[in-house]
């Protein structure tokens, strides 16, 4: 395992039995990429806007990641964090084992074939805990794994104390805090843990919504964890458009995500007013604005969604090993 000497003496501190009553939760990122990134970068940018001169963050950080060359990368970026390039580093769940009041989440941010083996360090970092010890909250980002894979995973039936395990999909706003995101718990967590989870990810989530059923978390996967992407690309396409009929690329950018801007900020203060009545007020009957919309509902606009979403639900089911819906 590799970290620098910097990194060592942070590690060291975190774990300071001293400040067993500092912190209030530690957050170990399995997997330091985009999302795990995106996160980090959101919650940095809360403990700088809100933490006041002396005072204690409400949270502690470790992040393990493959390459050495990465490890160093987010040691820089993050000098708050204990980085080290192994699962199975015994500091990475030291608070664990030393700090019964310090809650601790470990979210799993590597890609979905990683999970099993993720799961396989954490249930054996955790083997020799006491059965009245409570074990870290393990979150997932991945579509597609269920909570009965993960719990097969991490709670053998050998061991009566199980992981409580939260399912969810956040997207790359959270980098802004402005993110979105499904949740949904295991039978086996509690409702202070759950609630544990939803206020983490209200720092940097506006938008934390509890799914009635873990089916439809995929189906949130789809919709919102992929939905900058399918937002992004309508942009693109209207950029594109006026770059065709002559208006200046930058100036089209500015004007296009202004638009989106307000236009969301408007549907989202205004949630008594249907989408529909919102479109209508802006298309003057037999105007510019109604023909284009009619144009687009009569090339498929809504059939092309449809299809883009379930071609997206359908992926995410198969990464998990089972049939689309």
């Amino acid at each position: 395992m590799v970290y620098s000497s910097c990194q060592l003496k942070l590690g060291q501190a975190l774990w300071d039995p001293k400040l067993k009553n500092l912190y209030l939760t530690h957050i170990t990122f399995i997997g330091g990429g985009t999302m795990a990134c995106a996160i980090l970068d959101g919650l940095a940018e809360s403990m700088s806007t809100t933490l006041k001169p002396g005072q204690a963050p409400e949270h502690t950080f470790s992040i393990t990641t493959r390459r050495q060359e990465r490890t160093m990368q987010l040691s820089e970026r993050y000098p708050r964090a204990y980085v080290t390039d192994s699962n199975d580093d015994g500091r990475l769940w030291e608070l664990a084992r030393n700090d019964e009041s310090t809650a601790h989440i470990v979210l799993i941010c590597t890609k979905p074939q990683s999970t099993l083996e993720v799961c396989q360090s954490i249930r054996l970092a955790h083997k020799s805990i006491p059965a009245a010890y409570n074990l870290p909250i393990v979150v997932t980002m991945c579509p597609g794994i269920t909570i009965a894979q993960l719990e097969s995973w991490l709670n053998p039936h050998s061991h009566s104390n199980r992981f409580p395990v939260v399912r969810t999909m956040p997207n790359t706003p959270v980098s802004i805090r402005q993110g979105a995101t499904a949740l949904v718990p295991s039978r086996w967590a509690s409702a202070s843990e759950v609630d544990c989870v939803v206020t983490f990810f209200r720092v940097f989530s506006p938008c934390v919504e509890v799914l009635p059923k873990e089916t439809l978390l995929d189906v949130a996967a789809a919709v919102s964890g992929s939905g900058p992407a399918w937002i992004f690309q309508y942009y693109k396409s209207l950029i594109e458009a006026a770059v065709q009929w002559g208006l200046p690329e930058d100036l089209a950018r500015s004007l296009i995500m202004q638009t989106g801007i307000g236009a969301s900020m408007l549907a989202n203060e205004q949630p008594e007013i249907s989408l529909s009545s919102m479109i209508s007020d802006v298309c003057v009957p037999g105007g510019s604005t109604e023909k284009g919309i009619k144009r687009l509902v009569d090339l498929g606009l809504q059939e092309a969604v449809a299809d883009a979403v379930g071609t997206s639900l359908g992926a995410n089911h198969r990464m998990g090993g089972h049939p689309s819906l």
